[in-house]
């Protein structure tokens, strides 16, 4: 009987622990998985030692190697989930327990006030993972010091100091500050000495790391890797929980005297913690849960998977209404020949910035942008992208991907196989990169290759500067050498429908037929009876290709609706837009 009661007296004293853990597991893994994508796909893990040695030239760059080490599971969200989860609930534990050793009291409402803190913040796609590595080690060290090493009377952490300063970098303030207040609260063991050694060893090791070992300034030295875009623009509220952990020493000693009358047991604190933990966890799931990231994100993955059509009809069923999202899917929709068939099916810029972006050394653009210029046969502009993004930000999978398709296309095999090998030093991309070594110094294999064949096939060759501030520019002069780039072609009558420039569609359509085109893309059969409409019913040239009747059709209906309201443009308006709100009839008058 006695047995029976000290395993439930355990069990709902770790409920609290274990429902933290399966609410954050439930959270990541099912709603707020869009952040593993992310992540995932921002950096790359390489399992070398010329990877540990790179991530050792400053203080810091070892918790960033165990960041993106773990980060690199992320390919697998529920893995990803598991392994934040536990993270998470590892701290929530270690404050407890730490809290016990200094004054021998439970204290799980601000272990678990912490943990929620920290799940708050990860619930920002661009809060990285080394984030809370950074916490979690600091938590660790200090644990692990109060309770196996107490002998050495705190000497053990003056010892540590150095170590934790060069691995961490400025996550160690945290653990400074735990281990000060620790020796100034003891008074019995002349903690001061230990304190003043602490400091004197500290100020050492900067002094010594910014003059002779790592020549880095003073504030780096001080704060890296911790920035606040790692933290996803979430700076504040981090520090104020890290401080929070750092004077734990002081909160434990704090104590609210609870009358006895409103006392309760464990068992009924533990139910209490366990309700409030599930309303807390759902209340920020909810608030967080960002669906339109999320879609995005969903987006990214299929296209680069190739899956075009997929993107298409999933954007079909969720209407997007992200530029980022909208780019990405004007590719699949040109990949697929369908770009000016299905143009105004989506939110569109009237400027382009939906078809083209311009350059743009910050945010997402530089590892997204270039896919345009893939796409359009522009292979050495979509390599400069890839490789100007690497630069900046460093590698990512499907950046590095990017530079061995556009070296293999170009015939580059010697360069391509250097960004092979190091492919091949990834835990889940090894398959992709032995793909590609199969291609290597074999001409007709990358012409047979479905994807590399077309680009290959389609390839500028050219050469002219590329004007990024103006993508369109780079358009014309494609096609100013070779007229039969009919993907460059699309992107033209695209943007000269989103211009609605309609003496430029008048002057192309005999292109189409010499491009090899068995029929007018849709909107350009609406461009082209709004253009009879304006020129007193006399039909612009379109060579043998003739409008369907369908088009028709819709066009007799589209003037059918207007005349019923007197051709009053704003009273028909509704009515037009749910019948034609993805025409191009329709963008021209209310765009």
């Amino acid at each position: 009987m006695n047995k029976i009661k000290s395993n439930s007296k355990t069990f709902f004293n770790w409920l609290p622990y274990l429902v933290f853990f399966f609410a954050s597991f439930i959270n990541f893994g099912f709603f707020g998985n869009y952040i593993f994508f992310y992540q995932e796909k921002a950096s790359l893990f390489f399992f070398s030692s010329d990877f540990l040695i790179e991530n050792l030239h400053q203080p810091g760059g070892f918790l960033i190697w165990v960041g993106k080490f773990f980060s690199t599971f992320y390919y697998y969200p529920l893995a990803g989930a598991l392994i934040l989860s536990a993270f998470l609930t590892l701290i929530v534990i270690l404050v407890a327990k730490i809290v016990y050793i200094l004054h021998g009291h439970n204290s799980k409402v601000i272990s678990l006030i912490i943990g929620a803190s920290l799940f708050y913040l990860q619930t920002d796609y661009r809060f990285l993972l080394f984030n809370i590595v950074g916490i979690l080690l600091q938590m660790a060290f200090f644990w692990f010091i109060l309770r196996y090493l107490h002998a050495l009377k705190g000497w053990a952490a003056v010892i540590l100091a150095p170590f934790l300063i060069y691995a961490t970098g400025g996550f160690a303030w945290a653990f400074l500050l735990l281990v000060t207040l620790f020796f100034a609260f003891d008074k019995e063991n002349k903690g001061w000495i230990r304190l003043i050694a602490l400091w004197s060893l500290g100020i050492l090791t900067f002094y010594i790391s910014k003059e002779y070992l790592f020549f880095q300034s003073g504030k780096t030295l001080l704060t890296f890797p911790f920035s606040d875009h790692n933290t996803g623009a979430q700076q504040v509220l981090f520090i104020s929980v890290a401080v929070i952990i750092a004077i734990l020493p002081v909160i434990s000693k704090i104590k609210f005297p609870v009358p006895e009358k409103f006392r309760i047991s464990e068992f009924t604190g533990s139910l209490i913690m366990t309700i409030v933990l599930i309303v807390v966890f759902s209340i920020m799931g909810i608030r967080k849960f960002d669906n339109k990231t999320k879609q995005y994100f969903h987006v990214e993955d299929l296209f680069y998977q190739n899956k075009y059509n997929e993107v298409i009809a999933f954007n079909t069923s969720n209407p997007p209404t992200n530029s980022l999202t909208i780019f990405l899917n004007n590719i699949a929709l040109c990949e697929t020949d369908k770009l000016d068939d299905l143009l105004f099916h989506f939110v569109q810029s009237p400027d382009g910035k939906t078809l083209f972006l311009k350059w743009d050394l910050a945010g997402e653009v530089l590892n997204r942008g270039g896919y345009f210029y893939y796409t359009i046969g522009m292979i050495n502009e979509a390599h400069r992208w890839a490789f100007e993004n690497m630069v900046m930000k460093g590698q990512s999978p499907e950046g590095l991907k990017m530079l061995i398709k556009t070296e293999l296309i170009n015939g580059n095999y010697e360069v391509a196989s250097r960004y092979i090998n190091v492919l091949k030093k990834t835990l889940f991309y090894t398959k992709e990169a032995k793909s590609f070594e199969k291609l290597l110094f074999n001409d007709s294999a990358v012409n047979k290759d479905k994807e590399l064949g077309e680009k290959s096939q389609n390839r500028v060759k050219n050469d002219f500067f590329s004007i990024t501030d103006n993508p369109y520019i780079n358009i014309e002069m494609i096609l100013a050498s070779d007229t039969l780039n009919r993907k460059a072609f699309e992107y033209k009558m695209a943007f000269m429908l989103l211009k609605k420039n309609l003496n430029g569609i008048a002057r192309d359509l005999p292109e189409f037929e010499k491009l090899g085109f068995s029929r007018l893309p849709v909107h350009i059969e609406e461009a082209a009876l709004a253009l009879a409409v304006s020129n007193r019913d006399r039909f612009p040239d379109i060579g043998n290709l003739h409008i369907s009747n369908d088009t028709k059709q819709r066009w007799n209906q589209y003037l059918g609706v207007l005349q019923q309201y007197g051709n009053d443009l704003k009273s028909a308006e509704p009515a037009l837009k749910r019948r034609f709100g993805d025409t191009f009839w329709y963008y021209v008058f209310y765009r």
